[in-house]
């Protein structure tokens, strides 16, 4: 593939991330994408053959760039001090890449053929954080009775964070300083991991 080729491909990717993450999947069109990239309607075919495809070339890509963050093999010697450093990546991950945020939301928001691939992504984390949780649990750090109550509980608080809803108006600090967010965050999780009935 030459240079110009390259871009142009490049520019898809972009485009369509964009798209998807605004629109989702079904709202957005190969003619949107390849406006947005000004780029010729043929290359998606040529390139990626399907906007389909496109797509999950987009999920990997995002995948990929974010991916190597979280070290979901380590052991863990501490589950609170475990929870606060996935609780860190995750949050900054989704700053760092707003784009991927919206569209496992828009995937997460739908009963989509497309949950499998997002899945596929995004269960080692919560895996992950499912053993944080065992171990909490097991040396009496954590209480709960359910773990896929509170599973689905964190996973809702760090995708769906409430400074993006209409509901709530944030103030800036939140936007600029991440540890605030990152800290209070932790400090909610934990604080009803802890509790005791």
């Amino acid at each position: 593939m030459n240079h110009k080729q390259d871009e142009s491909k490049k520019r898809i990717l972009e485009a369509a991330k964009v798209c998807f993450a605004n629109n989702g999947y079904d709202g957005t069109s190969v003619r949107q994408i390849c406006e947005a990239a000004d780029a010729n309607l043929a290359l998606v075919s040529y390139y990626f053959g399907s906007k389909e495809n496109l797509y999950y070339t987009v999920i990997e890509s995002l995948y990929l760039n974010n991916g190597h963050k979280l070290d979901k093999h380590e052991d863990i010697a501490d589950p609170e001090e475990a929870l606060r450093s996935f609780v860190d990546i995750f949050i900054n991950l989704r700053k760092q890449d707003k784009q991927f945020n919206m569209i496992l939301r828009h995937e997460l928001s739908t009963d989509s053929p497309r949950k499998q691939v997002i899945s596929r992504i995004i269960s080692p984390y919560f895996s992950y954080l499912k053993k944080i949780l065992i171990n909490g649990r097991e040396n009496g750090v954590f209480h709960y009775e359910s773990l896929d109550l509170v599973l689905m509980f964190i996973a809702s608080i760090l995708v769906y964070p409430a400074y993006d809803s209409f509901l709530i108006e944030s103030s800036q600090a939140l936007e600029k300083d991440s540890s605030l967010e990152i800290r209070h965050t932790a400090d909610f999780i934990l604080a009803g991991l802890k509790f005791k009935q």
